[in-house]
């Protein structure tokens, strides 16, 4: 079963197990989320009709006995997840009780079958803003957010922990860093500054109150769903002092939002227009830190550069232009 894979990662999970296995996937779908019907026919060749299922279900809504307990499931991956900050700062109520629902509905029905192992895939920016001296190796540093998105993630994190040391659960936990690839959604800041540049729109990139701009590791999403289909394959699961698995996901490439601009300025050969000006979010993050060294050690590297995965982001959308601008028709509860 894989959960969100109307989502931008979750699709791109599934174009994976479409392309390089012999799985047939459940996947659990609204569209009210975040998620879009057009993006798995965009990125899946209709070849694979056969192998996936898109079952109407709402996560936080309904319990999965409904349309689950009768299916043969050996494994689950979740990327269900609301994930825009702004919106979470926005609208935290609903925001993050849509979080933390979904996550403790699905512990519940999986609680009942302990032998199906659960892949938690998770966000560095539940560690909060770290600076470039911390080695922010797997369970080494707080889960410290800094605003309603990352705390419902932290807290997806802690019910994966109590259920973990409760139920003795099979359970883990993979934190990525910022993912980019095509059919992204557009609310986005790589989409959305591709948009702006096409558009002459003005492009805000924030500092800190003290004037620093801030900075990201970026990690192409096909390279990430890679990585976890490699902890899946894992005959033997690492569990750290009674706590669930963990892997930590990184990119290698870390631009600042403003060299990201100009990047995205360059491949499209057309002038940015910016606007460098301090953050209007109070908790704004500098940089987020991830050290991949023990997904690395099992032999997952990155097979594509973030200058190589932006050029083929912007000749992917320059094809599907749909993608990028106003009319991108996303369907979002309570907007």
């Amino acid at each position: 079963m894989l959960t969100g894979a109307s989502g931008f990662a979750g699709a791109h999970m599934l174009k994976f197990l479409m392309e390089h296995t012999d799985c047939f996937v459940y996947c659990p779908v609204t569209f009210n989320h975040g998620g879009h019907r057009d993006r798995i026919p965009a990125l899946i060749s209709s070849k694979y009709l056969n192998r996936y299922e898109l079952i109407n279900h709402d996560l936080a809504i309904d319990s999965l006995e409904l349309n689950f307990s009768k299916l043969s499931i050996d494994s689950v991956i979740n990327f269900a997840s609301e994930s825009h900050v702004d919106r979470s700062i926005s609208q935290p109520l609903n925001f993050v009780a849509n979080n933390i629902n979904l996550m403790i509905n699905l512990l519940e029905f999986l609680r009942k079958y302990p032998n199906i192992p659960l892949i938690h895939i998770s966000t560095d920016e539940v560690y909060g803003s770290l600076n470039k001296t911390t080695v922010n190796k797997e369970w080494t540093q707080l889960n410290l957010p800094s605003n309603p998105y990352s705390a419902s993630k932290s807290a997806q994190e802690s019910l994966a922990f109590a259920y973990f040391a409760t139920f003795k659960m099979a359970i883990t936990i993979i934190n990525a860093t910022n993912m980019v690839g095509e059919a992204q959604n557009c609310e986005k800041f790589v989409p959305k500054v591709i948009s702006r540049i096409i558009a002459g729109e003005k492009i805000n990139v924030d500092t800190d109150e003290n004037g620093n701009i801030g900075s990201r590791k970026y990690l192409y999403v096909g390279d990430l769903v890679e990585a976890v289909w490699k902890v899946i394959k894992l005959k033997d699961k690492v569990y750290d002092n009674f706590k669930p698995s963990r892997f930590h996901v990184s990119g290698s490439s870390e631009l600042s939002n403003l060299e990201m601009v100009n990047l995205i300025s360059d491949y499209l050969a057309k002038p940015a227009n910016i606007e460098i000006s301090p953050s209007p979010r109070t908790g704004y993050d500098l940089r987020y830190e991830l050290n991949s060294e023990r997904i690395r050690a099992l032999g997952w590297s990155e097979r594509n550069t973030i200058n190589k995965v932006i050029e083929n982001m912007i000749k992917w959308t320059a094809e599907r232009p749909e993608w990028l601008f106003n009319d991108y028709p996303i369907n979002l509860k309570n907007e």
